[in-house]
């Protein structure tokens, strides 16, 4: 006997399929030199093992996800990489601004990033080195973090809408807590200084010896869409020089404004 069908229960089941699908997939990204073990995804996006493994091998079929070879270990696939350069054209700012920024990080003799906003999260989209950049740094190009989690990140976010800022701050810290309530604790001492502020502001909060601002990135709409960021590994040098470096990266920003309105966002 045929199970009855009832109207939209195939619609509803696969849009939160779909939905799961592209929650692994952002999360995988995040981490795709060495991969995530089922057990961690389940864990990071809170579903469980048989859901995930179902997913996961749907991804892998479809060559969105693959495992990273010798482990048990999941990354992006090579047909996220294809759909990537088919959308590259119409969203890279790099493409546009890379000379513009490579000066900026020359003659700041600091570090720049630019970061576009997905979702709650950010995604370096551009990394830059001055003379006096710090060498040794975790975020590269393609680099998927949460909005609370930098300078940028939080620039953006504390220009939008007060009920979305709070509805994105509170997903944020439920996964950053993950890592430990002290990481949370300087996520929420990052906040208060940006908001007080007025732009995005990490004094060594997050790692150690790295300190940053943030400014953000709007479009047409005035929606804060992306950010611009300078990142020191001296944070006395940092405040010494903030409101001429803050003036500089408001000053891009607005000629990435304008390059904005050629692309799709």
């Amino acid at each position: 006997m045929n199970k009855l069908i009832l109207p939209g229960t195939m619609t509803r089941d696969g849009s939160q399929s779909l939905r799961r699908a592209i929650h692994l997939l952002r999360t995988m990204s995040m981490h795709t030199s060495t991969g995530w073990r089922l057990t961690d995804l389940a864990y990071q996006t809170d579903l469980d093992h048989t859901t995930v493994h179902r997913l996961l091998k749907s991804l892998v079929d479809e060559g969105l996800a693959t495992r990273v070879p010798g482990s048990k270990r999941y990354t992006l696939g090579s047909l996220a990489y294809e759909i990537g350069l088919a959308a590259t054209p119409y969203f890279s700012i790099e493409a546009k601004l890379g000379d513009s920024l490579s000066k900026l990080a020359e003659s700041t003799q600091e570090m720049i990033f630019l970061n576009i906003r997905s979702g709650c999260d950010t995604v370096c989209v551009a990394r830059h080195k001055g003379a006096k950049a710090l060498m040794a740094y975790t975020v590269d190009v393609g680099t998927r973090r949460p909005l609370c989690l930098s300078a940028g990140g939080v620039a953006i976010l504390i220009n939008l809408p007060r009920k979305q800022q709070m509805k994105i701050e509170a997903e944020n810290l439920r996964a950053i807590e993950r890592n430990g309530q002290a990481r949370a604790a300087a996520v929420k001492q990052i906040l208060s200084q940006s908001r007080a502020l007025g732009f995005g502001l990490n004094q060594e909060n997050i790692i150690p010896g790295i300190a940053a601002i943030g400014v953000p990135i709007r479009s047409k709409s005035n929606e804060p869409i992306a950010a611009l960021s300078l990142a020191s590994d001296n944070l006395a040098r940092l405040n010494e020089r903030r409101d001429k470096l803050l003036a500089r990266l408001y000053q891009e920003a607005e000629k990435i404004e304008r390059v904005l309105d050629q692309l799709r966002f």
